[in-house]
């Protein structure tokens, strides 16, 4: 009775280290794929005919304004400013602010660098790693390597919220457009941290004479 006794002892022990070990393994897929999902990301929605139009008509008017310069009022997380801001694709973007914050960021040659004019530092970091490349491209096309995630109507004018497709942690871009004309009126840029900052835009000018070296890269300190 006593050697029944141990054996039922050991395979009750061994059941339970059994289901123990069955039970950490499905806590552990079920974690992979919580992850999975995470990374992965929002699927993004399904776009009904007319939003299709939509951004159709949004990529167009991007493809056939090629470079613009205007003033902007920025508001968002980075807090209020204005200035000028000049386009001209494929690859450059300057903008320039005005007055107490008197910063100057600067694209080009592939990467993004801002300028602190009152302390002469300067930040660097590859075009790649935001989502303003989107608008840079040297042809815009709004499927396969953009994702549209939203699209909107409010106010007489249209939304459309883009991301890389395979970067979507990188940010995303509001486009704010009114419709009949077209015209690009304001982008929000939110960034990995979901900070999001808008520049509205106004006085757009979409044949302007850019001045020689107004998209050379601003010189740090020690001409850096």
């Amino acid at each position: 009775m006593k050697d029944k006794s141990c054996f039922g002892s050991f395979f009750a022990r061994k059941k339970e280290v059994f289901f123990f070990e069955e039970k950490k393994k499905k806590t552990f897929v079920l974690c992979a794929l919580l992850v999975l999902s995470a990374c992965m990301g929002k699927v993004p929605p399904r776009l009904t005919v007319q939003d299709a139009d939509d951004v159709r008509h949004v990529q167009d008017y991007l493809n056939h304004t090629p470079r613009f310069e205007a003033r902007f009022a920025q508001s968002g997380a980075y807090g209020p400013g204005a200035g000028l801001v000049w386009l001209d694709r494929p690859g450059n973007l300057r903008i320039d602010y005005e007055g107490p914050q008197s910063r100057l960021m600067v694209i080009s040659g592939g990467h993004v660098r801002v300028l602190d004019r009152h302390t002469g530092s300067l930040t660097a970091m590859a075009l790649s790693r935001t989502p303003l490349g989107i608008l840079l491209a040297p042809t815009i096309d709004l499927s396969g390597p953009v994702t549209v995630t939203a699209v909107g109507h409010e106010g007489g004018g249209l939304q459309v919220t883009l991301q890389k497709t395979d970067q979507p942690g990188q940010g995303s871009l509001t486009l704010y457009l009114s419709e009949m004309p077209m015209r690009l009126q304001a982008v929000t840029i939110m960034d990995s941290y979901q900070r999001s900052s808008t520049l509205s835009l106004s006085d757009i000018n979409t044949a302007p004479a850019f001045t020689p070296g107004l998209f050379s890269p601003p010189a740090g300190p020690a001409g850096t």
